[in-house]
């Protein structure tokens, strides 16, 4: 305990940067001087009190004041000078106690001392060697010459020989063992570490490669609208287009839930509506397999914590594994009950059964029970996905199964504490029109540059942008040669992740040249992250894949207008180059003061104006050569991009809840103002 508290205040002495190996020698040094220093207090007091020699309480003193020089040393971080000083002080004190100012006391073997500390605190051979040798002349020498004990009551130096060196060969035994052993362990921390990034990355790169192709798919699959008869292949491939992304999500949340910082987002739900909504959405695949489907509950209300989007994947998992594993004619079963003041959820079905030898590694990563059903396809991911969630819930899950029986699965989640049941109000999304007209094209001028490495993906962005001019790159190298050509770019829409210069890459090279052009940034990856890394260097739009054609429509169009408005307002003005660049650091900070007040409906361009120390028309002239917009129009801008990040990081709040968070109180209105600038509903996730 005593050594825990003295190491606490090594924060005082040590810096980051340390590697492992010094910062555990500076932390024995700073130990060994509180310690001599307290001792040398104690020592103090009992020499006063004993009537001591003047000399003796002089030493101590002496002690306490260049221990303490030593520790200042430490505190400003002079690590050699302080150690040098620190060897210097033993063996002075060691010589001084045992000849001079204590003789005769048996202090001698103090001289071990110089020799073990030495070990200690440096690798140097020729230090250590030095010291053992110094240690046990000043042990042996100094009887000899001042003859403090008769030669009867001292070692003889065969023997005290032989004891310096097997203490100081066991404890540079141990030493040696020592550090091997840390360096054994530090290789196998990069090891795991490389590992776990390569695993992190692996899972990254096959979300990108599911999701393009993804993307692609859902494209062919929207020209079916145009068929009348083709409504159930679209909804069918529509509906396998969700299920494959499911299967890259749960990859996705795996590799996130390695990650500490991985959270869940915590409400007191009811169970039983959950249940529910999973039996309703599962009726028809297993009416189709010819499956009888119960889901048993009664009427009470079974309320738990838990993140009710995370726990309904978790589920969904566990109830497609029985359809998959459940013959036709067989039986599944959901049911809800309260066991030893616990909410217990119990899967059943009549399918194949696991052996018992593989029950306990059915949730292991990527494993399969070795079966014909199995033989046949499957991840290995969902159980181990569904697994991880249940107890992040802290749920404890169960399972009993038996070959050509069945198998049930057991779920127990603690009660919620405290709960009173509000009004659940479920906001719906509005269906998409499917038929939804566009304007009437024009022929436009507008110049967009298509960055991705997939050509299946370049020509279908072709295809979604026709009424533009569309120029082609297939990685970031090549997008910023044809940036630097005098042919303007008007939009860049760019992959994430590329070859020889990614996204990221090419969105900071893109700033630093002269015209900076805007970017709208197509990704797979989804994690906080990524998402930050973009945002922070100032990404005009990003679109996930994949996405809905109408609405990448939509953020192209807002883009251009933008720019367009930015563009004209610049040249009316003739505002030079050198005043919009100054500009935009001061543009930062107005995103950041609206970003803070965005919850305020109130929050107008007069308010921000006066506090930022402009007038109304210097105010509106700075927003406008940067943004392309009004003042009102960039507050609403920015709310707006707020309520995205909002949306994305909390997928569980309400309509209401959202909007109010970015200033608006009527809810119909915000949502107009959304599907204007995003194309989609809010909670349209």
């Amino acid at each position: 305990m005593m050594y825990k508290k003295l190491l606490s205040l090594r924060r005082f002495f040590t810096t980051k940067e340390m590697s492992k190996t010094k910062l555990k020698r500076i932390n024995l040094l700073l130990l060994f001087s509180l310690v001599w220093i307290l001792q040398a207090i104690i020592s103090v007091f009992f020499a006063v009190l004993g009537n001591d020699s003047e000399l003796m309480i002089k030493g101590h003193i002496f002690n306490i004041v260049s221990v303490s020089a030593i520790l200042f040393l430490l505190y400003k971080k002079k690590y050699e000078i302080a150690s040098v000083l620190f060897m210097l002080l033993v063996v002075l004190t060691v010589l001084l106690f045992t000849n001079f100012i204590a003789p005769r006391a048996y202090g001698e073997y103090h001289y071990l001392h110089i020799s073990l500390l030495m070990l200690v605190l440096t690798d140097n051979k020729i230090l250590i060697y030095s010291s053992f040798i110094i240690s046990y002349i000043g042990f042996a020498l100094p009887n000899k010459i001042l003859g403090i004990y008769p030669e009867t009551y001292f070692a003889d130096p065969f023997s005290s020989f032989i004891f310096f060196l097997v203490t100081f060969l066991l404890v540079y035994f141990f030493k040696v063992n020592n550090l091997k052993n840390e360096k054994l362990l530090e290789e196998k921390q990069h090891e795991l570490e490389a590992l776990n990034n390569f695993q992190s990355q692996f899972f990254i790169n096959i979300s990108h490669e599911i999701r393009t192709p993804l993307t692609l798919i859902k494209g062919e699959v929207d020209k079916l609208k145009e068929i009348p008869s083709a409504n159930r292949i679209e909804q069918k491939l529509n509906n396998q287009i969700d299920r494959i992304k499911n299967i890259v999500d749960d990859v996705i949340d795996l590799s996130k839930m390695d990650n500490t910082s991985f959270k869940l987002n915590l409400k007191t739900i009811d169970l039983k509506e959950l249940v529910s909504k999973v039996f309703v959405s599962f009726q028809p695949l297993f009416y189709q397999k010819n499956i009888t489907f119960k889901c048993i509950h009664s009427s009470e209300n079974y309320f738990i914590t838990a993140d009710e989007v995370y726990l309904e994947r978790a589920i969904n998992n566990l109830v497609l594994n029985a359809y998959k594993y459940t013959e036709i004619n067989g039986v599944v079963s959901l049911k809800i009950a309260i066991e030893n003041n616990q909410v217990l959820f119990i899967i059943t079905d009549s399918g194949i059964g696991i052996p018992k030898q593989e029950i306990n590694k059915i949730f292991d990563r990527f494993y399969q029970v070795d079966n014909d059903i199995n033989k046949s396809g499957g991840s290995g991911v969902g159980l181990s996905f569904s697994k991880e969630i249940i107890e992040l819930h802290k749920a404890k899950i169960e399972v009993n199964s038996q070959p050509n029986i069945g198998t049930t699965i057991q779920l127990f989640f603690p009660f919620a504490n405290g709960y009173v049941k509000d009004n659940f109000i479920t906001e719906t999304n509005p269906e998409e029109q499917k038929n939804r007209q566009l304007s009437k094209v024009k022929s436009s001028t507008k110049k967009v540059l298509i960055v991705d490495d997939s050509y299946e993906m370049r020509k279908y962005l072709k295809e979604i942008l026709f009424e533009y001019t569309c120029i082609e790159a297939v990685d970031g190298l090549e997008a910023l040669s044809l940036l630097k050509k005098p042919n303007t770019i008007d939009l860049v829409i760019s992959d994430y992740m590329m070859p020889k210069m990614n996204g990221l890459e090419l969105l900071k090279n893109i700033k630093l040249l002269p015209q900076n052009c805007p970017v709208l940034m197509l990704t797979a990856r989804t994690d906080y992250k990524s998402k930050l890394e973009v945002l922070k260097l100032g990404v005009t739009d990003y679109l996930h894949k994949p996405f809905e054609k109408e609405e990448l429509l939509i953020r192209v169009k807002n883009i251009l207008k933008q720019e367009s408005k930015k563009v004209k307002f610049l040249l009316k003005e003739e505002i030079p180059e050198s005043e919009v660049k100054a500009n935009s650091a001061w543009i930062e900070k107005l995103k950041t003061y609206i970003k803070e007040h965005c919850s305020n409906p109130k929050l107008n361009q007069e308010e921000i104006a006066e506090n930022f120390n402009l007038s109304k028309s210097s105010f509106y002239r700075k927003v406008k050569m940067e943004t392309g917009l009004t003042p009102n129009g960039y507050i609403t801008e920015i709310k707006l991009q707020e309520a995205r990040n909002i949306v994305e990081s909390n997928h569980q709040i309400t309509l209401k809840e959202l909007a109010y968070k970015v200033g608006y109180l009527h809810t119909s209105y915000f949502v107009t103002k959304y599907e204007k600038r995003f194309g989609k509903h809010p909670l349209n996730k």
